[in-house]
């Protein structure tokens, strides 16, 4: 397994772990915004990372962060999207109360 393949599974347990303790399909919307409280992007996935910790995120969506490939993230949204990208197929982790006014 190389490290794309590990990072993917981590990101694939952080998102049902997430799903488990939040309830239905995973609501990552909610904790990554208030995780990402402040941000100005474009971010790097370290950035992201102490970002999410500054603000006192909880330890699971700072490990889903981390897992993230190291590169740059134009948005919000960006960064959702992708970790949805790895929940794996025909798994949907999104919350569409979410709406672009609290980004």
């Amino acid at each position: 397994m190389n490290d794309d393949d590990t990072r993917r599974t981590r990101l694939q347990e952080g998102m049902k772990e997430l799903e488990t303790r939040m309830g239905g399909p995973a609501p990552l919307a909610q904790p990554l915004h208030q995780a990402l409280l402040g941000a100005v992007f474009p971010l790097s996935t370290e950035q992201l990372v102490l970002l999410a910790r500054e603000n006192e995120a909880p330890s699971l969506v700072v490990s889903l962060l981390s897992n993230l490939p190291s590169r740059q993230f134009e948005s919000l949204d960006a960064v959702q999207q992708f970790l949805e990208s790895q929940a794996g197929p025909g798994e949907e982790a999104t919350e569409p109360s979410l709406d672009s006014t609290h980004r």
